[in-house]
């Protein structure tokens, strides 16, 4: 399938705010979440957004991330700032990636850069170049130790010898390391048991808890993304309890929150009162990842997916218009917004 990369700057037009998989995500927290890309080099069974896939990709200007993130910090507070570097892809296919942090870290009141990666791509020289630009912690997505059924859950190669050096590469460097497997259950069951041992061991060399973490995820299925055949989510109440029998068996911290990252609330920057159902006026400005979908342009700020449901319409006689379409998902909590056309 033939892509098309989308490169995105203060010039495109294409706002930074509203879009999920692009640009920048305030939560109403003390952390703002960057994606500046969407290109991925695996196809994860499990992957909740269909990384690897899209018709089109985004990679975002440095630049513009850079002033809009300052922006946003000027009015949130110039203190205790986290960064997290959180694409719907993969970050370290980020070309300017080394040149954004050690940009990032000039603006005032960012205190933590964080990132997270499959880990696939790291090697010396990269671990080398984070230590040296500053990255605090990178999680790492690792779902067992057996290469074989790393492999069959992300649909590709996953070679864990490999990612096993690297991680004791990042250990004995001055970045921080946080294993952060997805539990799939019934597929993945023992190799969690693994993971937590291993974290054990790594703890019992003398590396801290700081030092290297564990975050167990749940496993979610979202509407466009992948799913693993046969296996069904629990809910989050059976989850907390599986987490809670394996902290008593390994005498581990695993359930994990907002106090464990230094993360509190703080003024929501980048918001914008739109409620669902309502109607809306804005300019189609770009394609978006899917051939049904673009984005559209409210204001200089704020854009909005629009999911397209006429097969008649098309980029060529679509980019550029101006339109009313109707918010169909306005997440409150970090103003992602969706609408459909035509109404």
């Amino acid at each position: 399938m033939k892509t098309e990369s989308i490169y995105v700057n203060k010039k495109s037009g294409i706002p930074l705010y509203g879009i999920d998989y692009m640009g920048v995500i305030d939560r109403g927290t003390n952390v703002i979440e960057l994606k500046p890309l969407t290109l991925c080099n695996l196809k994860c069974k499990y992957c909740f957004v269909s990384a690897g896939d899209y018709n089109n990709n985004f990679i975002v200007d440095p630049s513009y991330l850079i002033e809009k993130v300052d922006a946003i910090i000027e009015n949130k507070g110039r203190y205790n700032i986290e960064i997290h570097l959180a694409p719907y892809g993969e970050i370290l296919l980020y070309p300017k990636l080394i040149e954004l942090i050690e940009n990032l870290w000039k603006i005032e009141g960012i205190e933590t850069i964080t990132m997270q990666s499959n880990g696939m791509l790291l090697n010396k020289g990269i671990i080398k170049e984070l230590e040296e630009v500053g990255l605090t912690r990178i999680n790492i997505s690792l779902n067992s130790l057996n290469e074989e059924k790393a492999s069959y859950l992300c649909d590709s190669y996953f070679n864990i010898d490999a990612l096993l050096k690297n991680i004791k590469t990042l250990l004995n460097s001055k970045i921080n390391v946080l294993i952060a497997p997805v539990w799939f259950p019934g597929e993945n069951d023992d190799d969690i048991e693994e993971i937590i041992k291993f974290i054990i061991d790594l703890r019992d060399q003398g590396y801290s808890e700081k030092k290297i973490q564990i975050g167990i995820q749940k496993y979610l299925i979202y509407k466009t993304g992948r799913k693993l055949k046969k296996i069904r989510p629990k809910s989050w109440d059976f989850f907390y309890k599986q987490l809670s029998r394996l902290e008593k068996r390994y005498k581990i911290k695993l359930k994990l929150g907002p106090r464990d990252f230094n993360i509190h609330k703080r003024k929501n920057i980048a918001s914008l009162d739109v409620k669902k159902n309502e109607f809306i006026k804005l300019t189609i400005i770009s394609k978006g990842r899917w051939k049904n979908e673009f984005i559209g342009k409210i204001d200089d700020d704020f854009g909005v997916k629009v999911l397209v449901n006429e097969p008649s319409i098309n980029s060529e006689n679509f980019i550029g218009k101006k339109i009313n379409a109707r918010i169909i998902k306005a997440n409150y909590k970090n103003n992602i917004l969706t609408a459909v056309f035509p109404i």
